[in-house]
Formats: structure tokens, C-alpha cells, sequence
């Protein structure tokens, strides 16, 4: 049995990112569900309406960093990145309930 290490999702704020050809969720095209700050930190679930995989849910979680200061950014791109000039999600979650709660759980310890 082998493993592939492909590279199937990337930040659309590296410069690998290919708009014509990539699947990835539109940074600029989102909506907020839900959100939780808490211990300094940020739980979002994002609807992304052009992603297909959950629906488009993705759950992520910010470390310092509120939900204006988000939002004041004006993209979200659901993928980590090391550029500094945005927000990038530190953990992600299946998007489900339990994923949400075991999020929420992470975020009550750090």
C-alpha cells in the first residue's frame, strides 16, 4: 500500500495559488455561521458557496485574533499560510457538530 503526498488545496495568499484551474474555496466569496472568541482566541464556521466538499462548511480556528479583526481583512482563506500580511487558521475541524465542540474544547485549554 503506498501514500501520495500530493498537493490538493493551497492558500490562495502563496504563490502557487492557480485561480483558473483550482478548486479551492473563494477567499472572497463567504459568510460567517457561527462564532465563538474566547481565551483570546477564534472559532468560525464558514460557508464558502462555491465549494463543493461539506457543503462548503469549513470550521476554523484563529489564535489571537477577534471577529472584527477577521472580518476587516476581507477574505478568509480556509487553508494555512505563513504570509503575514493575512489571518490564516492555525487548527481546522470537520466541519460537524462534533467537530465544533471538540474545537471549542481546544480553545477552553490554550
Amino acid at each position: 500500500m503506498g501514500c501520495s503526498f500530493q498537493k490538493l488545496s493551497v492558500s490562495s495568499y502563496s504563490q502557487d495559488y492557480v485561480t483558473s484551474v483550482n478548486p479551492n474555496p473563494d477567499p472572497s466569496n463567504y459568510v460567517i455561521l457561527r462564532s465563538l472568541e474566547l481565551n483570546g482566541h477564534l472559532l468560525v464556521t464558514v460557508k464558502y458557496p462555491n465549494c463543493i466538499n461539506f457543503e462548503g462548511h469549513k470550521i476554523l480556528l484563529f489564535q489571537d485574533l477577534t471577529l472584527d479583526q477577521l472580518e476587516s481583512q476581507g477574505t478568509i482563506d480556509p487553508h494555512f499560510s505563513d504570509n503575514k500580511k493575512f489571518h490564516s487558521p492555525f487548527a481546522r475541524f470537520e466541519p460537524t457538530m462534533w467537530g465544533w465542540s471538540v474545537a471549542e474544547t481546544l480553545m477552553k485549554t490554550l
